[in-house]
């Protein structure tokens, strides 16, 4: 059977509301509820770096997908990271993953820098079409391992994040985020006094835990990708959206 398949974007600096509405129902319904407007706001609205594009793809005029190309620079280039994508179960299997990504990229221009941090769904689809494996992420390090997270970025993003705390070691400050009340925590980046300041302090942690995503297909590994569309590139591990 043949299928009508149709892809719309949007700009976030000049949004439509119906691929808004319909890219917050389709994510909130893969990964329960978390885009609300006021995520919404930080993330796209208030963006340090510029707008994002949104996009939705349509099967036979049902909402069947969606990613969004978050501006999100490196070292003051212009790039973007992949985020919040998903296909409902129903769709997959028609190739629409990579109907999306391509046309972001023709929108984005293929020079651009696109990076992004996959779960074990979307992992196969950046493969298959030559993204570059850049580097494996360990879960477990010590503090000093911390790469140093930029003020601005930590009083926009990390702020915005519920959860995260600072610990002051050997005279270095780190942004973590505890879990539960186990003495282990995630270890996101090193900051100045001043930024560490802005979060409220922990103590008591003995050893700091990298970033665990349970659906990472390295999850047995305690590893985490990251892919991008270019080879040899150097992403921080505080970029990661849902730190």
């Amino acid at each position: 059977m043949d299928h009508q398949i149709q892809i719309k974007s949007c700009w976030t600096d000049a949004p439509s509301s119906e691929i808004r509405a319909d890219y917050t129902s389709l994510a909130n319904t893969v990964f329960g509820t978390f885009v609300s407007d006021a995520y919404y706001k930080v993330k796209y609205e208030d963006n340090l770096y510029g707008p994002s594009l949104i996009t939705v793809v349509y099967v036979d005029g049902k909402t069947a997908g969606t990613d969004v190309m978050w501006r999100n620079d490196i070292e003051g280039r212009q790039a973007y990271q992949t985020v919040d994508t998903c296909v409902l179960e129903s769709f997959r299997g028609m190739g629409l993953f990579k109907k999306m990504t391509q046309y972001e990229l023709d929108l984005l221009g293929r020079e651009t820098l696109v990076y992004g941090f996959p779960n074990a769904n979307s992992y196969p689809g950046y493969v298959k079409m030559g993204w570059h494996e850049q580097r494996l992420y360990k879960t477990l390090c010590r503090p000093q391992d911390g790469d140093k997270i930029d003020d601005d970025y930590a009083a926009w993003w990390m702020k915005a994040q519920a959860g995260i705390t600072h610990i002051q070691t050997t005279g270095t400050y780190y942004l973590i985020r505890k879990h539960g009340k186990s003495p282990l925590a995630t270890l996101i980046g090193q900051v100045d006094a001043t930024t560490a300041r802005q979060f409220p302090e922990t103590k008591g942690i003995w050893l700091l835990k990298r970033f665990n995503n349970k659906s990472s297909i390295y999850n047995k590994n305690k590893l985490i990708p990251l892919v991008c569309n270019r080879p040899k590139e150097e992403i921080p591990y505080w970029k990661i959206d849902a730190i």
